[in-house]
């Protein structure tokens, strides 16, 4: 029976060997992240654009100043970091690592409450997929509705699985080899396989989250 561990901790040897599963083909073994490197070691050099709408009023705060001596309030807990240990979403908010490693962490258990759900969007989504590749002859408007629907459909599995903050996608793929290793496994799992994987999609309904952070064998942080 497997033992409770800390999904926070950041070394390796605290991963159950027991939920480890048989190691996979060398083809799908070179797509996956090198999870045992990740952690707090991986995470703190972040750079960012500092005119973008995220730091705009600490530019204004700070001035001319050395970036690396700032510090700034986690959005969510509101603990005070360096400029280089937060994180940007997409949506403003910047959080520290504790905070980015809560809502990893929550994806997979808001996938396992809305599961039914979210296998009810997916396969709406898929019917679209083959709508929109067996009638190539479709209008621009027939298209555009078609992608419209598939969006809307694609926002709804996000918020579902917990991806959303401020009604954007977090992009939480971007910072995976921040987190200590069993949350960036857990993550890469569900955002990787079904049931909000879904492989193959035309250019115009592929949203982003299909692929946010698979065939990467050493992610590191996107940094804006």
């Amino acid at each position: 029976m497997a033992t409770l561990q800390n999904p926070f901790g950041d070394s390796p040897s605290r991963m159950d060997v027991g939920d480890e599963p048989l190691p996979p083909p060398a083809h799908v073994a070179d797509a996956i992240p090198d999870f045992h490197t990740h952690g707090e070691q991986r995470c703190g050099n972040h750079r960012h654009d500092l005119k973008s709408k995220n730091f705009e009023k600490y530019l204004q705060r700070y001035g001319e100043t050395e970036p690396a001596t700032w510090k700034v309030p986690c959005s969510n807990c509101h603990h005070r970091v360096k400029l280089n240990q937060v994180h940007d979403l997409p949506c403003g908010e910047i959080i520290c690592r504790n905070c980015l490693m809560v809502r990893a962490f929550n994806v997979k258990l808001n996938i396992e409450k809305h599961r039914e759900e979210i296998e009810v969007e997916r396969n709406a989504r898929w019917r679209i997929n083959m709508r929109f590749r067996r009638n190539p002859n479709m209008t621009a408007n027939q298209r555009k509705a078609v992608v419209q629907k598939n969006a809307a459909i694609r926002r709804n599995m996000l918020h579902l699985a917990g991806l959303m903050c401020c009604g954007v996608d977090m992009q939480l793929g971007r910072f995976i080899s921040c987190m200590a290793p069993k949350i960036s496994r857990n993550l890469w799992l569900a955002i990787d396989l079904p049931p909000l994987a879904l492989r193959n999609l035309p250019r115009e309904l592929d949203g982003g989250f299909d692929e946010q952070v698979s065939g990467r064998s050493d992610p590191v942080p996107i940094l804006a």
